[in-house]
């Protein structure tokens, strides 16, 4: 939050296009638990195209109507010739930011950050233990694809520079969070490269995290870089490889260029948060 603010009063002006979002989603999630009206006006930096940092947000705001919140926002005529534009979030409900109680939520909710990236980097090391790297006996497809598949998974967690484990109680703050990290991660924004490990353990509905991580995967694309790539990986998912330990979302944006800030380990995680 405090980069976000400080990206917002900076004389040369402007949020990054991350960093709109990731204001757009506090603006809502301020609104659930207070249930008052708030309003902002988030100026965009000239590298970013205000227009379509305003289409993101109206699919967005799609989402917060169905949740007791109602958003406003400019048409993309004035937000384009102001440079800014101005987010308008009213209550329309009294809701519960608590959902129903559940065993799997219980359990998420008492594993602690460090448990969490514990569990996951288990997991991906099982995951590239498990890549039959150079088997002669394999079909040639199977075999290509297992090699592009370890080095792919290989490079995207040595070059893993921060992380973020919420365990935040609503799909908005979800949001929020998430954008925060990727507004926060310089290496992304300006294609040098480099990967953010995304851990929401107590995220433990699959569908309604399919279509978080759908309308995320559009926005990381459209709105920071067409080449980042977005993995993503829950415990109900269909495919057996995307069948991870922990709901989470991986980002990675490769570059010829890039060498590696940490070494891939738990530790370097940590020292990230």
């Amino acid at each position: 939050k405090a980069a976000i603010a400080a990206a917002a009063t900076a004389g040369s002006g402007g949020l990054s296009a991350a960093a709109a979002i990731a204001a757009f989603w506090s603006q809502v999630v301020e609104t659930q638990k207070t249930q008052t009206r708030r309003e902002a006006t988030l100026p965009i930096e000239a590298t970013a195209d205000a227009a379509l940092v305003l289409e993101y947000m109206n699919s967005c705001a799609d989402l917060c109507r169905s949740d007791a919140c109602s958003v406003t926002l400019p048409a993309t005529e004035q937000a384009t010739a102001d440079a800014a534009i101005r987010v308008v979030v009213e209550p329309t409900a009294a809701s519960s930011l608590e959902p129903p109680p559940s065993p799997a939520r219980e359990a998420a909710a008492s594993t602690t950050r460090e448990a969490a990236l514990e569990q996951m980097m288990t997991w991906f090391t099982g995951a590239l233990m498990a890549c039959e790297i150079g088997d002669i006996d394999a079909d040639a497809d199977d075999a290509a694809t297992d090699d592009e598949t370890f080095v792919a998974l290989g490079r995207s967690l040595l070059h893993t520079k921060s992380s973020e484990v919420t365990f935040a109680p609503t799909v908005q703050e979800m949001h929020a969070d998430l954008w925060r990290l990727v507004a926060e991660s310089d290496y992304l924004l300006d294609g040098s490269g480099g990967a953010a490990l995304f851990v929401a353990p107590a995220f433990t509905n699959f569908e309604i995290f399919d279509d978080f991580s759908l309308l995320v995967r559009s926005g990381l694309r459209y709105l920071v870089s067409p080449k980042i790539e977005v993995h993503v990986y829950h415990p109900l998912a269909r495919s057996e490889r995307l069948r991870a330990p922990m709901p989470t979302v991986h980002i990675y944006l490769d570059n010829e260029d890039l060498f590696a800030d940490g070494d891939g380990t738990l530790a370097s995680l940590l020292g990230s948060m």
